[in-house]
């Protein structure tokens, strides 16, 4: 009698791995079952880095808008005090001498912002240029404006204090900025939270150019020194965007929001998968489902896992992520799953895709630090590109 309980549990075993097989040879439902939506406002998490490079081009350039108003300024101060009658003919001349030029000869990143010099010739082969040194620091002004402000630094006078400039960014929602050292080339660093949804409007986003809506600063070349409250407003400018190099780290905590967000895919007529969730192994991304028996379209038992193996890739400048394998691991047997491998991939792709794809030009994508951004996590996705910025 037990021989026969024994045998018939043997076949029952042997029948349900049969029908399990027979659906693996089975068409596949293309439409998964269950794909959870990105919610409505839902928000990845990510830091932005900004080289000194990018940064030191950013000040010149800002500063460069900046020296017609320094022009004017001296030739105003040269122009107080002279009889009415000759007013006309010194102008001219000060304006074909003076052509003053402010070069940012330093930028030093600190906790507390940047330590920036100057210096400021009024015009070509000046014997007595001034130098100067002044503290750069930065702050968020709305969600998608970073102000950028500059003050005196213990003994030196500043060549300009105040607001010296605003960065546009031009995707997602600004959360925090902050100078940054001992991290490779970043000097600068930015939470940003993209929207995952695709019908969400990135809150950064302006057109190009953007017009400043606040007045910069500079303080008269000619009192440096002697007058530090002579100062002189300028106009606004006009900052016509431009494509700068970014580097974008995606910390794991928001990776595996991802993947939680794929609710349920089916493997074959037989089969599905759930339970879908991230971890990290040997530096890989590894993706893991509980595999479910399907009887009549019913769930029925958890039969075993399906592994999977993700690769960041860049291609086309986006990013995309890629299943190098997938091994369905059931009852005592272990057996590849190409369609699965589709479905995950395009599944996982379709939630990052939303919100790293907009706005960005992705260059290069891999797992952790590297020469260029030390700082960045063992288990962070980290990504090479472009964005414009204005």
């Amino acid at each position: 009698m037990k021989r026969r309980y024994t045998r018939a549990i043997q076949l029952c075993w042997v029948f349900l791995l049969a029908l399990l097989l027979i659906g693996m040879a089975a068409p596949v439902n293309a439409t998964p079952t269950e794909v959870r939506q990105p919610q409505a406002g839902g928000m990845l998490e990510t830091k932005v880095y900004l080289t000194q490079d990018v940064l030191r081009q950013r000040f010149q350039d800002s500063i460069n808008q900046q020296v017609p108003g320094i022009t004017a300024n001296t030739v105003n101060n040269i122009l107080n005090g002279s009889p009415a009658g000759d007013q006309g003919w010194i102008k001219s001349i000060a304006n074909t001498l003076i052509s003053p030029t402010v070069t940012l000869t330093g930028l030093k990143a600190q906790s507390n912002g940047f330590d920036a010099g100057l210096t400021l010739s009024l015009y070509s082969g000046d014997p007595k240029p001034t130098t100067s040194h002044m503290l750069v620091t930065f702050n968020v002004l709305n969600a998608s404006t970073i102000q950028v402000n500059g003050s005196s630094l213990p003994g030196s006078q500043a060549l300009m204090t105040g607001q010296l400039t605003t960065i546009q960014v031009p995707i997602g929602k600004l959360t925090s900025v902050r100078s940054i050292t001992n991290c490779g080339a970043a000097s600068l660093e930015m939470g940003l939270q993209l929207p995952m949804d695709a019908n969400s409007k990135s809150q950064g986003s302006v057109p190009a150019p953007y017009q400043l809506a606040t007045t910069n600063f500079v303080q008269s070349p000619t009192n440096v020194g002697s007058s530090p409250t002579r100062m002189l407003a300028l106009s606004s400018q006009t900052v016509v965007a431009q494509a700068v190099p970014v580097y974008v780290e995606v910390p794991f905590s928001s990776l595996s929001a991802i993947a939680s967000g794929v609710g349920e895919l089916p493997i074959n007529n037989s089969m599905t998968a759930k339970n879908i969730k991230l971890s990290m192994q040997n530096g890989k991304l590894v993706v893991t489902a509980d595999i479910i028996s399907l009887v009549f379209g019913t769930p029925l038992l958890k039969l075993g896992t399906a592994t999977t193996i993700l690769e960041p890739q860049a291609a086309n400048g986006k990013l995309r992520l890629h299943v190098d394998q997938t091994r369905l691991s059931v009852l005592i047997f272990t057996f590849n799953a190409d369609s699965y491998n589709q479905q995950i991939e395009q599944s996982l792709n379709n939630q990052i895709g939303n919100a790293i794809n907009s706005g960005l030009t992705i260059n290069g994508a891999s797992m952790g630090a590297n020469n260029q951004i030390t700082c960045a996590a063992p288990d962070s996705m980290l990504l090479t590109g472009s964005t414009s910025i204005n």
